[in-house]
């Protein structure tokens, strides 16, 4: 008497195809829901607006105190050109003093607008080189803050962004702040 072999697992070609096939359907269907749910709903992307914001203030910070020693000193070498083109026309050579007007002589016109301007160009030398660079970038970047912080608020709040998908497929994205 011969006995049967039991096997423990056996391949059925056909039951493994078909379940293949159906697991692929269904996959199918799901990810197109998803897709027509996304489509037609969008995507909501909530952001942190101050966290946002205190990350771009701290980079507009580092920026600043990295560039204003160059800034004022692009600013000084100005002054001469800015100064002078102020003073030529603030200087006349008429002088009135109680009630006599006099003419200067050139040569003390030149001399006293020579005096004028290194003066002038010296004082505010010394009142950019006490600014503190620290204070300048720190004020700059709170402007910038309080800036990104109303933008952000007011224009970007609940606003909806139209993103196309493989340059084709459009998504509605709204922007949600914290």
């Amino acid at each position: 008497m011969r006995r049967k072999e039991r096997r423990l697992w056996s391949f059925d070609k056909k039951s493994f195809q078909l379940g293949i096939s159906c697991s692929l359907i269904i996959f199918l269907c799901i990810f197109t829901l998803l897709f027509w749910g996304l489509a037609k709903y969008g995507l909501t992307i909530y952001l942190d607006s101050e966290e946002l914001a205190k990350n771009i203030q701290e980079q507009i910070i580092l920026f600043a105190e990295h560039e204003m020693p160059q800034i004022i000193e692009d600013v000084k070498a100005e002054i001469p050109r800015v100064v002078r083109s102020e003073m030529q026309a603030q200087l006349s050579d008429r002088m009135e003093i109680a009630g006599f007007v006099f003419t200067m002589p050139v040569e003390l016109k030149e001399q006293l607008a020579k005096n004028m301007q290194a003066n002038v160009e010296k004082t505010i030398g010394k009142i950019l080189d006490c600014l503190s660079e620290h204070i300048l970038a720190n004020g700059f970047g709170n402007n910038v803050y309080e800036l990104i912080r109303e933008t952000f608020t007011g224009q970007l709040q609940g606003h909806t962004v139209q993103v196309y998908i493989l340059g084709k497929i459009p998504l509605k994205v709204r922007l949600q702040l914290k």
